[in-house]
């Protein structure tokens, strides 16, 4: 997961994509869906996309979705954006994958002779 997404933006940028991605979860449950492949399938992918967790997996669920779903090309595009520009730091993936602090070590002044 770490080497699908360079890196995952905090503050208003993180925030911004916790949005996408609840509206987009929102938006996968609405009208729901009548076949019991389809609300699996559906319920699924918002569940990942609510918490941002398998993102890539979330996406592809999302995007089949909402293709038969609606067949509308503007809510397909809504999830392929997402996908390129990741989770964000505020989601399961950036706990699990990503968001790491490295710390140099302090190196040992030199020994006076």
């Amino acid at each position: 997961m770490q080497r699908l997404f360079v890196m995952f933006p905090d503050r208003a940028p993180g925030i911004g994509l916790l949005w996408i991605r609840l509206c987009l979860a929102v938006a996968m449950c609405w009208p729901w869906p009548v076949a019991a492949w389809h609300q699996w399938a559906a319920a699924s992918a918002a569940l990942l996309l609510a918490l941002g967790g398998l993102t890539p997996l979330a996406v592809a669920l999302a995007t089949l979705v909402l293709w038969t779903g609606t067949g509308s090309t503007a809510l397909v595009l809504l999830p392929a954006c997402l996908l390129l520009l990741g989770p964000g730091a505020y989601s399961l993936d950036a706990c699990l994958f990503g968001r790491r602090v490295l710390l140099a070590a302090r190196r040992a002044p030199p020994p006076k002779e």
